[in-house]
């Protein structure tokens, strides 16, 4: 069984891209939007640098396996999973999409949501509180 955390660009100020769109903010929103596999780390590290993400949801795998398919979990976080993986809403929510972050919580593992697949990032997200 696996225990997933899923990070959302839900803490983005939508007045400042407007004002500004192009600023190094709006730039890495709108990389995050449409990564590719050369801009990928860059994108997801400057949206982190500017707090674009947080945590929405904790998805707990019920099923006995050693991981979970990643189409499961893009299913269940837009709403028409099998049953197989529990969601706990942490806040209000988006669907599963582009850009998102999935935080495997039982191995430390993290990748992001690609226009097509998913991409294994080289980071380490830190969950303690500051």
């Amino acid at each position: 069984m696996s225990v997933y955390m899923i990070y959302q660009r839900t803490n983005v100020d939508s007045d400042r891209i407007n004002s500004m769109p192009n600023s190094v903010y709006a730039v890495a929103y709108f990389a995050l939007g449409m990564p590719t596999r050369e801009n990928v780390e860059v994108a997801v590290h400057d949206g982190l640098f500017h707090n674009m993400y947080e945590p929405t949801m904790i998805m707990h795998d019920t099923e006995t396996r050693e991981r979970t398919p990643f189409e499961a979990i893009f299913d269940e976080g837009n709403g028409y999973g099998d049953g197989s993986i529990t969601t706990a809403n942490i806040r209000n929510r988006p669907s599963l999409s582009v850009g998102d972050i999935l935080m495997d919580l039982t191995n430390g593992y993290a990748h992001i949501c690609m226009p097509i697949g998913w991409h294994s990032l080289d980071l380490t997200l830190d969950l303690t509180a500051a």
